[in-house]
């Protein structure tokens, strides 16, 4: 038989510390100023790729809702032994949470790097070639790329040129990646 014994003479203690974590909150994402040069916010970027965007032509590419299926059990060990540490004193509760945030955050950039698919569409590709090599991108010059693929320019130095490297989804600039983050409030 095992015996567990508990010290309740400082339950008051206990109590406190719950009552204190109970009161933290941790958020992961793209908050309000993150955002491109031309002023776009990156939340609303990343909003589009994880759920898409029908009137803009573009699909779904999730990476937040998928990361949460896949981690959540591991998620939930860490957590338990993190607040566990923290019960015992060694971590205050920012420390807690910065140490479940940063797992939180490595593992959603981790899932943002692997995908893969669906591809870029010609016109996004094209696109970026030409915005790489200096070009203004305009609402005609969209139009004019996306007519130069239907018509089967596609070949090297065409306006449809498709032989570009820049062509992961979820990772034009690297800026959507590099800029996910978490925040701590207690």
């Amino acid at each position: 038989m095992s015996v567990i014994k508990a010290d309740l003479n400082n339950i008051q203690g206990l109590k406190d510390k719950l009552v204190k974590l109970a009161n933290a909150e941790l958020e992961v994402g793209w908050f309000e100023g993150t955002q491109y040069n031309d002023g776009t916010p990156v939340a609303g970027v990343a909003a589009v790729q994880e759920f898409g965007s029908a009137s803009r032509a573009i699909p779904p590419r999730p990476f937040f809702r998928p990361t949460i299926a896949e981690k959540k059990n591991e998620w939930a060990k860490k957590t338990e032994s993190v607040l566990g540490r923290y019960i015992e004193g060694s971590l205050t509760p920012e420390q807690s949470l910065n140490v479940i945030g940063s797992m939180v955050v490595g593992d959603v950039q981790g899932k943002i790097s692997t995908i893969n698919s669906p591809k870029l569409s010609p016109v996004t590709i094209a696109l970026r070639r030409l915005r790489d090599d200096g070009v203004q991108i305009s609402g005609s010059l969209v139009g004019q790329v996306a007519q130069a693929i239907a018509d089967g320019k596609t070949a090297k130095g065409e306006l449809g040129d498709q032989t570009y490297s820049n062509i992961k989804p979820l990772n034009d600039t690297g800026y959507m990646l590099a800029t996910l983050t978490y925040n701590v409030r207690t």
